[in-house]
């Protein structure tokens, strides 16, 4: 039975009955470098990540010291629930207040001490080079790590401030005495922002992102959506939802070392189905068009080309090929991206010695073929051929109508023992000096009632 170059197929609507454990399988995702992956237990504790102006002091949680000031900084785990913190520090008055502990979160907080010392600066005394002064604060002896000479200068830390007598001595010698109102200094904040654990989700724009089911914003426009509230080192369970999109979870913990970049791209759970009216369903590359609702591919180099937001992981693939100039075609199954994914390529120097040759594409490098099947018919390649592409797990199965018979022939099964690519979508590549033409195109997804009708 003879096909007109543009085919219409009659595409079915998702079956109701995809069942929820389907709906929440885990889709693609890269995790890159500092991420620790772990097996999810929900959050028992959270933390507290306390900054001040001191650096140095004690760190106090309804009255029981919980540890010292490290430059200037705290952080500890905590169960959660309120907590009075307090934090104490030599020449401040110490703080106070209520915090409430979370599971799964950071709480951060400033503290800011207010000081309880005054700054005393003499600039020009009349100091001989022995012997070694003394300074004293209401007739006593003021502790020699509490000042400091700078040639004639003399800068001195009192506390509390207030009116106060002070008397610079040296030897038998009163140097300078004077009775001086002296004023709380200001607080000199310096104080660095808490470490942050950075979360930088890459999927679906619109798409619903809950950390520990606590709901964190839509992806944004642009494919990206930035979480900085997670706890550092302990595990999360990521959710993303979209509709018509199957949920996607993972659990991970993040640190505070760098930023995280979790890349999910979620599995559709309808088809996709293309008869070619323009290409902005279509990441392309230049050369390909469409001509008679005909998907034109060619190019003067290789390079693929994928739907946009479209992945599956299992699936059906149906589409019309015929060759028209270099006895080549390609496509592509679970493209990751336009650098990633199994590339098949039908090779037609003949009718009678055809083959397709399977590539692991990674990382925009092709090489050798990691599989060649030889086809067992006759295919002319000028004329229409249905190719049917069947994808479970880590097979995948070729099967070809063949332009001169009704019959479905199985033509080749790879199978890919270390699952490189799971999940992706699937298109097409351009080959140099090679020209062919497809009619129509549909991918089901797994459980989904979609299966194309050919007229």
């Amino acid at each position: 039975m003879r096909r007109a170059a543009a085919l219409f197929f009659l595409v079915a609507a998702v079956g109701a009955t995809t069942s929820s454990a389907s709906a929440q399988k885990e889709a693609d995702v890269i995790i890159e470098k500092k991420v620790k992956t772990a097996t999810y237990r929900p959050p028992s504790v959270g933390a507290l990540v306390l900054a001040t102006n001191t650096p140095t002091g004690e760190v106090f949680l309804n009255g029981q010291f919980h540890g010292p000031l490290r430059d200037a900084k705290f952080t500890k785990r905590l169960s959660p629930g309120r907590y009075r913190l307090e934090v104490r520090a030599p020449d401040y008055v110490p703080l106070s207040r209520e915090i409430t502990i979370a599971a799964g979160r950071s709480e951060a907080v400033i503290a800011e001490l207010k000081p309880n010392f005054a700054t005393l600066s003499l600039p020009s005394l009349r100091l001989r080079p022995t012997p070694k002064p003394a300074v004293f604060v209401d007739g006593q002896p003021l502790d020699e790590a509490r000042w400091r000479l700078e040639g004639q200068r003399l800068e001195a830390r009192i506390s509390p401030p207030g009116t106060r007598a002070i008397q610079v001595k040296q030897g038998a010698r009163l140097v300078y005495n004077a009775t001086l109102k002296l004023e709380a200094a200001a607080a000199k904040v310096e104080i660095a922002e808490p470490p942050k654990a950075i979360l930088r989700i890459e999927s679906l724009p619109t798409a619903r992102v809950y950390a520990d089911d606590v709901y964190c914003g839509d992806v944004s426009p642009d494919g990206a959506l930035v979480i900085e509230q997670l706890s550092p080192d302990e595990t999360h369970r990521l959710r993303i939802e979209a509709e018509r999109y199957r949920t996607f979870e993972t659990d991970l913990a993040v640190t505070t070392e760098q930023p995280t970049v979790l890349r999910a791209k979620l599995e559709a759970i309808i088809e996709f189905a293309d008869n070619f009216t323009n290409l902005h369903k279509w990441e392309a590359p230049p050369g390909w068009a469409v001509e008679q609702q005909l998907l034109r591919v060619s190019g003067s180099a290789f390079a693929v080309g994928l739907p946009k937001e479209v992945g599956f992981r299992g699936c059906e693939i149906n589409f019309d090929l015929r060759i028209a100039q270099g006895r080549r075609a390609a496509w592509v199954a679970r493209g990751r991206d336009e650098r990633n994914g199994y590339i098949f390529i039908l090779e037609a120097p003949t009718p009678t010695a055809c083959r397709i040759d399977t590539y692991l594409y990674r990382d925009g490098a092709l090489g050798l073929p990691v599989q060649s099947d030889p086809l067992p018919l006759r295919f002319e390649a000028q004329k229409w051929n249905r190719i049917r592409i069947v994808a479970r797990d880590n097979k995948i199965s070729h099967f070809i109508t063949p332009a001169d018979s009704p019959d479905e022939i199985s033509v080749a099964l790879f199978q890919d023992r270390d699952k490189v690519f799971p999940y992706g979508a699937a298109g097409f590549a351009s080959l140099p000096d090679a020209t062919f033409y497809i009619g129509g195109f549909v991918v089901c997804p797994e459980g989904a009632s979609c299966r194309p009708e050919i007229k």
